[in-house]
């Protein structure tokens, strides 16, 4: 004697659900494959530009750096391992570990120097730039030309300067002095927030 077991078909909105998270788990594997192949992409050439090679580290290394390669960007995540050498920088992407690059010193462009860190634009026809802590500063200006730094002035200075011109109504001076301070508290939170995971192991 056979027993039949009746299969119970899903409610209509469990089955929408189930379609549903199906096709977002399709289009975020998408997502991802496409991201990967685009940074993948770009770093194919800066390595081919850039090849790395035997160097001599000086001992200077940074962790989890954010940077911009192509039109990929860290978005607040480090994007790259840093280690400073005699030859040059040597950069490790996150996402390809063991295909580093070497960008020599004479591929530098500008380097923009900030109180908190520093933005290194490399010589490139595409864009290729990180930032480093504040704390490499003497290290680059000992092998590059003072010629490729700039002084990145602070917005907040030029928001005081407004606040602070008579011509500004008191009230308005006010609500904007209270309104920077803010701002300012919450740019220190995030900056001792990088600096804590910039600093090298």
């Amino acid at each position: 004697m056979q027993t039949m077991i009746a299969s119970t078909p899903l409610p209509p909105a469990q089955s929408l659900l189930v379609v549903l998270g199906f096709v977002a788990l399709i289009g975020l594997l998408f997502l991802v494959v496409k991201v990967v192949s685009l940074k993948m992409g770009g770093w194919k050439g800066i390595v081919e530009r850039f090849p790395m090679r035997d160097v001599n580290f000086t001992g200077d290394s940074f962790k989890r750096q954010e940077g911009n390669v192509g039109d990929i960007g860290s978005s607040g995540r480090g994007l790259f391992d840093i280690r400073l050498a005699t030859e040059g920088v040597c950069v490790y992407p996150f996402f390809s570990r063991r295909n580093p690059c070497l960008v020599p010193w004479s591929a530098i462009r500008r380097v923009s120097v900030s109180d908190t860190s520093l933005l290194v634009v490399v010589s490139y026809e595409r864009t290729f730039e990180f930032f480093l802590p504040a704390e490499s500063l003497a290290a680059l200006q000992a092998n590059l030309s003072s010629s490729l730094f700039h002084k990145v002035v602070s917005p907040f200075e030029n928001a005081k300067a407004l606040i602070e011109d008579k011509a500004t109504p008191r009230w308005m001076a006010w609500v904007a002095g209270k309104a920077l301070q803010s701002a300012e508290k919450e740019f220190e939170k995030e900056k001792r927030k990088h600096d804590n995971v910039a600093k090298p192991d």
